[in-house]
């Protein structure tokens, strides 16, 4: 299996970033989500190294050994894409596949509109695109949070990092958790009615067992991760929505016609399949996977099925 280096690479937009890499070939960068890192994609950076590719993927700004900046409009899409773009001019790399999962999506896609001539090729995984909405979707959320009222309750600096960095351990092992029965638990599932219970863990179990997708030392590599760092860096991705909304009329209107794939998941609560309904209105070259028994956390729920649909799409570029 190919091996993984690390490095510490200096953005021109500030900041120090901890990059995964492995193999060599053209460049497919990885982008995760919340509350993860770059080891979130531990399955899939050897198999794309082996395919061919120079698997990248960094911790993000704001988590693990990527510096985090201390206020919250440090986290617009427009910064986290600026510093993907920084990432390339640092590897010295023209342009390169980006792959996103979670926020991480959304950055993907960002970089697909705005930075057309940095970005390949683009997958959501789970994540869909969508066209800018008429209002700053924060007010749309007010308006009616459904399952997006953990987004509401993340909005007010302190309250969530409070909660979950007061116990990394349990957080980690109650947030990453498959869709399986074997797994019990579905805080994805629970993400409607976060203020009303007072927390987004509230009323769950202090010693549930880890999920069967994580081994004890993928566990404590989360855990030790966000004992260092807290949960500040992350939490502030959700609190640019307004700043990200007005960024994005610069690209309304505008097609995505890179060669993009978009990755469903059946089971997860929060980025259903149906949101991704109409994206070939827009983006032209999109290929489609689907994976229906797999939540959230795909690129470690289900490896094996994403790196599949991931590679053939790869190599059909």
């Amino acid at each position: 299996m190919t091996d993984i280096s690390h490095s510490q690479v200096d953005l021109s937009t500030g900041i120090s970033m901890h990059v995964a890499e492995a193999g060599a070939g053209p460049a497919v960068v990885f982008c995760h989500g919340f509350p993860e890192l770059w080891y979130s994609w531990r399955h899939q950076l050897p198999v794309v190294a082996e395919a061919g590719f120079r698997a990248i993927a960094p911790d993000m700004r704001g988590y693990g050994g990527t510096d985090a900046p201390p206020n919250a409009e440090d986290y617009t899409q427009e910064r986290i894409c600026a510093d993907m773009v920084a990432l390339l001019d640092a590897l010295e790399i023209e342009s390169a596949v980006f792959v996103g999962h979670d926020w991480g999506g959304a950055v993907v896609w960002n970089m697909a509109q705005h930075h057309p001539s940095r970005c390949n090729a683009v997958a959501g995984i789970n994540t869909p695109a969508g066209r800018r909405p008429p209002i700053n979707p924060l007010d749309a959320m007010k308006m009616d949070p459904g399952r997006f009222d953990y987004q509401l309750y993340f909005q007010d600096e302190g309250v969530a990092e409070a909660e979950l960095g007061g116990d990394v351990r349990r957080t980690m092992t109650l947030m990453l958790r498959t869709s399986k029965p074997e797994d019990r638990l579905d805080v994805i599932g629970m993400t409607s009615g976060v203020r009303d219970r007072g927390g987004l863990l509230v009323g769950l179990p202090d010693d549930a067992e880890r999920s069967i997708m994580l081994t004890e030392e993928d566990l404590n590599t989360f855990v030790s991760a966000f004992e260092q760092t807290g949960f500040r860096g992350g939490l502030n991705w959700y609190r640019n929505h307004g700043l990200n909304w007005e960024w994005g009329a610069a690209v309304d209107g505008r097609d995505i016609t890179q060669p993009a794939l978009m990755v469903t998941a059946g089971k997860d609560g929060v980025l259903l399949p149906s949101m991704t309904e109409g994206m070939e209105d827009w983006i032209p070259n999109l290929s489609r996977g689907h994976i229906e028994q797999c939540g959230h956390w795909t690129q470690q729920e289900e490896p094996e099925e994403l790196n599949r649909i991931l590679v053939d799409w790869l190599k059909s570029l």
